[in-house]
């Protein structure tokens, strides 16, 4: 029968196992969880040893799982989902209350926010969130913000995740009924009418789009307005990918010569980084990103 101490490294092994796998490399997992490269290797090795198989090839392609590991890797998924449960039933629960300010993008966005933060205080009855959209984002005043860095390059925190998506020219079966699909860019920009946002047109790599586009029906900083006008088929527009399964009036409009990847990152200020109340909005966030099938990468 094992013993506790053993169970106890197990479990540390079992646990250093999925964040290689999860990492996809043994230098990455050790990095960024503060473990020596040499130490995190030796215990694969060492629980490889244990089970006398081996649940790593490293490769030029990093550091991948064997038929083994993936025998067992949602067992350990499993173990680490109950510890972290134990976690948060014994977070004081005097840290999970009171109020916690947001800043988020207006339109599209937060109204996307707005609509799975049912769930949010379904979890964390205590704590309230002051959602704002409007004003301008300041991080001396506000605790965390969602934020696109190239449209605030001069709002710094500590960066708790960030995301990338694809924007692309979407309109409405309306819009392509009356007046057809665009042949490529030129024809698009010449001959068809565009919704477009102006913080976008703002961004250098819209600025070619914006002096050769012939029809521009209509410019806002409201997401919300241009998703209304072109859902009537008033116009095209460019919006995030991740919107158009939502949207099932909306149309991707392919074989045009543009794409643009967009990076949206969640700030706090340093001194409440490590709060449990901002670690408990993080974790509402993933799970929002993951139900709008949103790629995320965790920072902190």
């Amino acid at each position: 029968m094992s013993t506790l101490k053993t169970k106890i490294i197990l479990l540390k092994e079992l646990l250093a196992l999925k964040e290689v796998v999860d990492k996809g490399s043994i230098q990455i997992a050790a990095g960024e969880n503060g473990i020596k490269n040499s130490n995190l290797s030796q215990m694969i090795k060492n629980l490889e040893h244990r089970f006398h198989t081996k649940l790593i090839n490293r490769g030029a392609n990093g550091s991948l799982p064997t038929n083994s590991t993936q025998l067992i890797y949602n067992d350990i998924c499993a173990v680490e989902e109950i510890i972290n449960k134990i976690l948060e039933n014994f977070i004081d629960l005097d840290a999970l209350s009171g109020s916690m300010s947001v800043w988020t993008e207006e339109g599209l966005f937060g109204s996307f926010i707005l609509k799975d933060l049912s769930e949010f205080y379904a979890k964390y009855p205590k704590i309230r969130l002051e959602l704002l959209m409007r004003k301008e984002p300041d991080i001396s005043s506000m605790d965390i913000l969602i934020i696109k860095p190239k449209l605030h390059p001069n709002i710094h925190g500590t960066v708790l995740f960030k995301f990338k998506t694809h924007l692309k020219f979407y309109t409405s079966k309306k819009y392509l009924s009356k007046h057809g699909a665009p042949k490529n860019i030129n024809d698009l920009l010449e001959n068809h009418k565009l919704c477009m946002v102006i913080r976008y047109m703002n961004l250098p790599e819209y600025q070619s789009i914006i002096k050769r586009a012939k029809h521009l029906n209509t410019t806002s900083d409201s997401l919300a307005l241009i998703y209304r006008l072109v859902n009537d088929g008033d116009g095209i527009t460019v919006f995030p990918s991740w919107f158009e399964e939502s949207s099932p009036n909306l149309v991707c409009i392919k074989d045009l010569d543009f794409e643009y990847e967009m990076e949206t990152q969640c700030i706090c200020r340093t001194e409440i980084a490590e709060s449990p109340k901002v670690s408990a909005f993080v974790n509402f966030f993933i799970d929002f990103c993951k139900g709008h099938n949103v790629p995320i990468d965790i920072y902190f």
